[in-house]
């Protein structure tokens, strides 16, 4: 009878159509499914629309308090005319010592609300896509081992393709990018205004005073002058999703082996990998992204997105240098941070 038993319980299991939720990167997924017995939970579990939300929200809220002093010296070094700083630690000296600590937050009042909103948009719409994929063509078959001593068996199921997490991350970066725009523009425009002599007033005297000089001079849309730019260098979340799923798959293929990690070992590496191939493809976007958002407000150096690439691709030629000298150091200028 037991023997009966089990090969019922077996046949129901391969035969029937389980639908097995995403991989660990997916934000309602915590474990991976070890048993039978809980694969029909995880199958059956709902999808919530809000959990991706209610984590964007923390990692913004995580993302202001370590990042933001990195940023600031990112942006200083890509903004500032060539020889202004040194390298980054030259920069993050001066900064210090010229403004105070408290300068590496500067423009952090915007982000501080806005990052905590712009990072649940960016979430939880990449949460939603991935649930909308799965739905619409960019499933794939799967099967799971189950660990039960009493069954073992390959259930079938679905989950989400490579090339689905990695268009849900590009559909996530371009619905967060509408809304990070204009506080982007606040943000980088404070994180510019270097220390000026006394009698020299600075240019902004706040977040409410970028607004208010933008707006006074390009109308409300001038706080989106630039979105293209935006766009683009937003669709490199396709790169990060992407490969944060690529390499936690990676990771758990080494289950059984003597480079077994845990999933949240797993999770944690896939993502600083991840973030490096995204900041391979999105370094040079940004740069742009940030000139654009710097420009002057009264007389504004690009016409437009296409135009700054066309102007640092060419700020750097010297007719005088052969065509690798030149090539090198136009990818430099586009990846510049020093």
């Amino acid at each position: 009878m037991a023997s009966s038993s089990t090969s019922t319980s077996a046949s129901q299991i391969s035969t029937s159509s389980i639908s097995i939720p995403e991989e660990i990167s997916d934000p309602d997924i915590i474990d991976d499914i070890e048993d039978s017995s809980k694969i029909g939970q995880q199958a059956s579990k709902g999808h919530s629309p809000f959990i991706g939300f209610a984590a964007g929200i923390c990692s913004g809220w995580t993302k202001l308090v370590v990042g933001h002093p990195f940023d600031t010296i990112k942006t200083r070094l890509q903004c500032t005319p060539t020889g202004t700083f040194n390298g980054a630690l030259d920069c993050l000296t001066k900064t210090v010592s010229k403004e105070g600590p408290r300068a590496l937050y500067k423009g952090a009042s915007v982000p501080a609300v806005a990052w905590g909103i712009t990072d649940s948009i960016l979430m939880g719409s990449l949460h939603n896509y991935r649930a909308l994929l799965l739905k619409n063509g960019f499933a794939e078959r799967k099967h799971i081992s189950t660990t039960s001593p009493s069954l073992s068996v390959a259930a079938p199921g679905e989950r989400l393709s490579l090339l689905g997490h990695s268009v849900a991350g590009l559909f996530a970066g371009w619905t967060n990018a509408a809304i990070a725009h204009p506080t982007e523009v606040i943000k980088c425009k404070l994180q510019l205004q270097l220390v000026q002599p006394e009698h020299v007033p600075k240019q902004f005297s706040g977040p409410i005073d970028v607004v208010r000089q933008t707006v006074a001079e390009h109308g409300v849309t001038g706080m989106w002058r630039g979105l293209g730019a935006s766009f683009i260098y937003r669709s490199c979340f396709a790169a990060m999703f992407g490969g944060f799923e690529i390499f936690n798959r990676l990771f758990k293929s080494w289950d059984g082996t003597s480079w077994e990690m845990s999933t949240e070992l797993c999770n944690f590496l896939a993502g600083g990998m991840a973030s490096n191939m995204y900041w391979f493809t999105a370094l040079p976007l940004d740069n742009i992204k940030n000139r654009i958002m710097v420009d002057s407000i009264k007389q504004p150096r690009y016409k437009g997105v296409f135009d700054a690439y066309g102007q640092v691709w060419r700020e750097t030629y010297d007719p005088s240098k052969g065509f690798s000298w030149n090539s090198l150091a136009r990818i430099r200028n586009f990846y510049k941070v020093s």
